[in-house]
């Protein structure tokens, strides 16, 4: 079977912050296995999780400062990758003795992954604002292992037609009958909108409202899509004719990892200026709504590429086509370079 290809020289999600401590995790990132944790500078530190001695899991160790110590015989490897000590014999040091080191970033609550050969290029980062201002903006996140194929992901959330049918606490029956829907490419970003003037409201920005919620609200959702799978949600909606800014607003960001050819990483991070606590309600939406039908849909490609099943169209499936098309400009620009 020929090996994934992904885009390379780029950024992927790794973590979130918070799941990274002085115990290191096993994580599978683009068919890697990686040992991540946080060493005692605070910096976040990524080793393939291979020990060069005897293959030992490197996960399974213990931090010494930034250090790794190998649980198999000792072998300690810096941040760098580097063998700086073995307890062995008169502890000399084969020139052999290194593990692979990856570059981490760490902005806004999330550890990102340089995936390449190129140095890692920082002003690439995809960074959220708003869950740098606790005092405006409320955060929640969480992470999900999918299987499923990470570009069926970034399809669901491009194309947000489907939550009138798998999500009736974000939208009304005839949701998609009112909506406004418009794509645009803007480079190599591509963008989905969806505008629903006096729209009845959904349980969730009644929710967001309180004992004041009006019965019917103007409803704007904006998907930003950036390759190779980050995505930036904004949700929001106000009484019908005010300003923007005069209701309740949501800043999502929603970062898919490949793990293997047909499993991923899922990461979100909400941002809202409402304080109604939603973090078990919206892990529940995709644990229980979307995880599931995508498990089920790439269970029923049978490990087949979209393209060759000949899939329907809709018209709100323009965004996500445009993405895969974009994604695949950029890995066939790779491969030719």
């Amino acid at each position: 079977m020929t090996a994934p290809v992904y885009m390379t020289n780029t950024w992927y999600a790794a973590a979130l912050s918070n799941e990274l401590t002085a115990t290191p995790i096993l994580r599978t990132l683009l068919g890697e296995p990686i040992a991540l944790y946080r060493g005692a500078s605070g910096d976040v530190i990524a080793l393939h999780d291979r020990c060069p001695h005897r293959f030992a899991p490197l996960h399974k160790g213990q931090v010494f400062g930034d250090d790794l110590r190998c649980p198999y015989h000792g072998l300690r490897f810096n941040a760098q990758g580097a063998c700086v000590d073995n307890p062995i014999g008169e502890g000399k040091i084969p020139k052999a003795a290194c593990a692979k080191s990856y570059t981490l970033a760490e902005r806004d609550g999330i550890v990102w992954m340089w995936w390449g050969d190129q140095p890692a290029d920082e002003s690439r980062l995809r960074r959220w604002p708003e869950f740098a201002d606790p005092e405006r903006y409320t955060s929640v996140e969480g992470y999900i292992r999918v299987k499923g194929e990470y570009q069926l992901i970034a399809d669901n959330l491009l194309d947000l037609s489907h939550a009138e049918f798998l999500h009736p606490y974000l939208a009304t029956e005839g949701f998609n009958r009112r909506t406004q829907y418009s794509m645009e490419q803007q480079g190599e970003l591509v963008v989905a909108r969806n505008w629903r003037p006096n729209e009845p409201i959904s349980g969730l920005f009644a929710f967001a409202y309180g004992d004041d919620a009006p019965s019917h609200v103007d409803h704007l959702s904006i998907v930003k899509w950036q390759a190779p799978s980050t995505l930036r949600l904004e949700i929001g909606v106000t009484r019908p004719g005010q300003a923007p800014e005069e209701g309740p607003r949501s800043y999502q960001a929603h970062l898919i990892t490949p793990e293997t050819a047909h499993t991923c990483h899922y990461f979100w991070k909400w941002g809202r200026d409402f304080s109604k606590k939603l973090q078990a309600s919206l892990q529940s939406a995709f644990e229980n709504e979307d995880g599931p039908m995508i498990e089920a849909q790439s269970e029923h490609m049978q490990g087949q590429r979209q393209e060759a099943l000949n899939p329907v169209l809709l018209p709100t499936d323009s965004a996500s086509l445009r993405a895969r098309r974009v994604l695949q400009q950029l890995i066939d620009a790779e491969v030719t370079s």
